[in-house]
């Protein structure tokens, strides 16, 4: 038979809860869970301007000094069909943008 694994990322405190959802809402009889832990690069958030509009891009450096550029996916979409364009056209639009900033 077919399997399908599901992941779910939440707050301890919400873990029940999903828990329940899952259990309602799929042919599931049991939720395996475990804590995780996360490491994050500090970051900021800017608005850079494009062709197509403003857009919200997170800048965060790693440990080595490399820079990290990640556009807001909901900005750049809004944009897109706005503008009749391919998606990745806006998204590497504000990377650029960013780059210059």
């Amino acid at each position: 038979r077919p399997g399908t694994l599901l992941s779910v990322l939440c707050a301890p405190a919400d873990r029940d809860r999903l828990a329940a959802i899952v259990l309602t809402e799929t042919s599931a009889i049991g939720v395996r869970y475990a804590a995780v832990g996360r490491i994050k690069l500090p970051r900021e958030v800017v608005t850079v301007k494009t062709d197509f509009g403003d857009v919200q891009v997170k800048r965060s450096r790693d440990p080595e000094g490399g820079v990290h550029v990640a556009p807001e996916y909901d900005d750049c979409a809004r944009l897109a069909r706005a503008a009749a364009v391919p998606l990745k056209v806006v998204y590497q639009a504000a990377i650029a943008a960013a780059g210059r900033r």
